[in-house]
C-alpha cells in the first residue's frame, strides 16, 4: 500500500466553526444563549437582532418549498 490504512470516519463531515479570538477559549458548557453574550457577559442586542433577521430571511426562502409538500 502506498499511503497506509485509511482512518475510519464518522457519518458527518468535520465541523468548521469560528475559532475564538486570541486569548479566549471555547466555553466548557456553552448553552445556546451564551453565544449572544459579549465579553462582559451581557446580552449583545446587536447579535440577537442580526440572528433574528437571518432566521426570518431563511424562513422566507424555505417556507414556500415546504408549503408545496405540506399542501399535497
Amino acid at each position: 500500500m502506498l499511503f497506509g490504512p485509511r482512518q475510519p470516519r464518522g457519518p458527518y463531515p468535520p465541523v468548521r466553526g469560528r475559532r475564538p479570538a486570541r486569548g479566549q477559549s471555547y466555553p466548557q458548557n456553552a448553552g445556546l444563549l451564551s453565544y449572544f453574550r459579549d465579553q462582559e457577559g451581557n446580552y449583545d442586542i446587536g447579535k440577537i437582532t442580526a440572528t433574528a433577521r437571518q432566521l426570518n430571511s431563511i424562513y422566507g426562502q424555505v417556507s414556500p418549498m415546504i408549503a408545496k409538500f405540506i399542501n399535497r
